[in-house]
């Protein structure tokens, strides 16, 4: 079974083309509403999620015949993560900070600024001694319910998006991103099946088609696909630490490099040269203790989850953390109400593009940053990410499924103890622990992908022609 796309639709190569995915119907005859109530068949003695941002009731089911005995006996024991191939109507959302409507319910902006006022008091008791932040107006965008066991390389796609779109240093981001169709989650689908059409990367196309409509894993390459297609730059790099000295501190010390610097490519020959990175000890030489850049969030990949690194702070005893935006961590209510409080006492975007050497951390440089196809190095693919439904966690993995609390109707919530008010606001404690990356973490894996932005000009016909034809992945690897 595979599609292709025309048109902007979904078209079959080769009958069938569209199956149910709990019975293997064969569905192409039926239309669109047919085939939800038939999904809805095997669903109806428990309720389907209805969108958090939305205050319409949810749609009634009709009853299954009792003659289906086959479709019925899928109801008699909910199974959610064969449901999670059905997104509910309105879920599949996407929001960016410059809008006037409010965020869906698992889109939290603000958590910067948060971040900001909460590792400010931990330097002032003595517990941080140095932070950096990316760009302030980035948005932890959580999975939900029906995305919960696959969606973390889509979410982490969203949550880059939310900036690159909002960012004004290349203010065409937005028009490349946004149009002919806007980012989400099943939209990401769309877009990589409508890049592998246009010739780009055919082996990640081997491997994934079809991926429209299902929970197959992405990774970070195929995020860069992604990208690449709609002309947006970014750059891959693969650490190999299982025969460095240094081990994950060789990661650490690349990201507070890449944040060292207001845009542009990180200096990977400084990183291995140089175990300290020169932000480390800025806060001696007079920087402020916690600063806020102009740098995009990264995203980070390892062998069974991936997370977006925005920022990382340095402890009273010189340890480094980064600082997180796991997709799979959703915030408790006091703190997601936080972050919106904090988000709607920002002041309004520039209305003119911002020079982001006006926010760099400990840099001078005003050099144009080259862009992303400057001397690549193709990488071999790796496609740690994607394993469809022959994945099994490892014990130390930090794939989990979380039921979120912020809806009453979600199987399994009524077993949840409630431990604090959510009133309460979040402490200092709370808020770092909540986006802290512990190092431990990062010794248990040997093997990490960062895909990063630098922020340089958007790719022209030409580099986008040459990323297709050679089937490029834009990187380098560390080891």
């Amino acid at each position: 079974m595979s599609y292709t796309l025309g048109g902007g639709h979904i078209e079959p190569n080769s009958p069938p083309t569209f199956q149910c995915q709990f019975c293997s119907t064969n569905l192409d005859q039926l239309s669109v509403h047919q085939r939800e109530q038939h999904y809805e068949k095997h669903l109806n003695d428990k309720p389907i999620a209805s969108s958090s941002s939305s205050k319409k009731p949810a749609d009634k089911r009709p009853p299954v015949d009792s003659k289906d005995s086959k479709d019925s006996k899928f109801s008699k024991k909910f199974n959610w993560k064969d449901w999670m191939v059905h997104v509910p109507k309105g879920q599949d959302k996407f929001w960016y900070p410059a809008q006037t409507l409010p965020p869906p319910q698992n889109f939290t902006p603000g958590l910067i600024p948060l971040l900001k006022t909460h590792l400010n008091k931990s330097h002032a008791g003595g517990n941080t001694r140095r932070a950096v932040l990316c760009h302030d107006r980035a948005v932890l965008v959580t999975r939900e319910i029906w995305d919960a066991s696959w969606g973390c390389g889509y979410r982490n796609f969203l949550m880059a998006c939310t900036s690159l779109m909002d960012q004004q240093f290349q203010p065409m981001y937005f028009p490349l991103l946004d149009d002919p169709i806007a980012p989400s989650v099943r939209n990401l689908q769309l877009w990589l099946e409508s890049a592998w059409k246009e010739g780009f990367d055919p082996e990640g196309a081997r491997q994934l088609r079809p991926l429209v409509g299902s929970k197959k894993w992405i990774g970070t390459s195929d995020v860069q696909v992604a990208f690449t297609s709609r002309g947006i730059p970014s750059k891959l790099v693969d650490f190999d630490l299982k025969t460095n000295s240094r081990g994950a501190a060789l990661l650490t010390d690349w990201v507070v490099e890449y944040f060292s610097e207001p845009h542009g490519m990180v200096d990977t020959r400084s990183v291995i040269k140089n175990p300290q990175p020169k932000t480390i000890n800025d806060a001696l030489r007079g920087a402020s203790p916690v600063t806020v850049t102009s740098r995009m969030p990264l995203i980070l990949q390892h062998q069974g989850h991936s997370r977006t690194i925005v920022g990382y702070e340095v402890s009273k005893t010189g340890l480094v953390n980064l600082l997180e935006f796991d997709p799979s961590k959703i915030p408790k209510k006091s703190l997601h109400q936080a972050g919106l409080d904090a988000f709607s006492s920002m002041p309004p975007r520039h209305s003119t593009p911002l020079d982001p050497t006006t926010n760099a951390v400990a840099s001078t440089s005003t050099k144009r940053p080259a862009t992303a196809m400057s001397n690549p190095l193709p990488l071999k693919r790796s496609r740690v990410d994607n394993r469809g439904g022959n994945f099994q966690p490892e014990e130390d993995d930090d794939v989990v499924i979380i039921e979120d609390p912020r809806n009453e109707n979600l199987p399994g919530c009524g077993m949840m103890l409630k431990k604090k008010s959510d009133d309460e606001k979040p402490s200092t404690r709370d808020v770092l622990q909540f986006f802290r990356l512990d190092p431990k973490k990062l010794e248990k894996k040997k093997a990490y992908q960062v895909l990063y932005f630098p922020l340089s000009a958007p790719l022209d016909e030409a580099e986008r022609r040459r990323a297709r034809d050679t089937n490029g992945i834009f990187g380098e690897k560390i080891s």
